[in-house]
């Protein structure tokens, strides 16, 4: 028994007993950290739970860790091999995961300054990348297409590049919908059939902030070789919304014009024989 009790009290730098009371010390402390962190870290991040979490561990692990190899003679003679050995140690390291060191201090850059959190849908342009925000992670991060895939991009990639928040907007959002018609066509009636159908949509808002602007703006945008571009500012409480509000609209738009005898121009040949 002796033996054992020996065997055992040979593992700790300062004996068994100390071990113990040093790691039950640790435990109180890891305690106290545990509910600063929580403090400072839900005031920090308060509507990101995961990263709460993850953070939180990261730190916990790693101050536990270091008092574990404080106390464990092999564990500590391990750590103290490999500061020894840390020059070389940090430059195969470095080469190794450089590209996911940069990720993780991006993502760090991401989740101080803030440009976007979960729940908000993004553009990041030049990566044919929208979508809704998921998750957010110190390497990457997850975005929900339109289409319902999840597409993981890395930290290295969103921090560098320039993102769209259409979530951080004010409640309205200014959707553009171009139409072309003919030159023989009626401008003005054009504009109206445009104006009411707008108007009658059950997802358009008024985004007015002077009453005496025009309730849907309609602007003659462009004069092609074979039409008339007309442009209508078309407000909605969000992205969503608006794409669907769009889309709808474009397809009555069809029906109306027709009615109206207003003429979209599309390439076609006359046979004469």
């Amino acid at each position: 028994m002796e033996k054992i009790f020996e065997q055992i009290d040979n593992l700790f730098v300062n004996g068994v007993i100390n071990g113990i009371i040093s790691i039950v010390i640790a435990g109180i402390v890891l305690i106290a950290i545990n509910k600063l962190l929580n403090k400072f870290i839900k005031k920090k991040w308060p509507d990101n739970y995961v990263l709460q979490k993850r953070i939180k561990k990261i730190i916990l692990i790693t101050i536990f860790l270091a008092i574990i190899c404080g106390e464990v003679k092999f564990l500590k003679s391990f750590a103290t091999a490999l500061l020894a050995s840390g020059g070389i140690v940090a430059v195969v390291i470095g080469l190794a995961s450089q590209e996911a060191a940069g990720n993780l201090i991006n993502g760090a850059m991401i989740m101080a300054y803030k440009p976007y959190k979960i729940g908000d849908f993004i553009v990041v342009t030049g990566h044919n990348v929208r979508g809704t925000v998921i998750d957010i992670s110190l390497r990457h991060s997850v975005i929900e297409t339109l289409e319902k895939t999840q597409m993981i991009v890395p930290n290295d990639i969103m921090n560098k590049a320039i993102i769209e928040n259409i979530s951080q907007i004010e409640h309205v959002k200014a959707n553009y919908l171009y139409i072309d018609i003919s030159y023989e066509s009626d401008i003005d009636q054009a504009i109206k059939v445009i104006q009411d159908l707008v108007v009658k949509h059950p997802l358009f808002i008024d985004g007015r902030k002077d009453k005496k602007d025009p309730l849907v703006p309609v602007i003659v945008s462009d004069l092609k070789d074979s039409s008339i571009q007309l442009r209508a500012t078309i407000t909605s409480e969000d992205n969503v919304q608006g794409f669907q509000m769009l889309a709808d609209i474009r397809k009555d738009l069809v029906t109306e014009f027709k009615k109206e005898g207003i003429e979209i121009p599309y390439p076609h040949m006359h046979i004469v024989k």
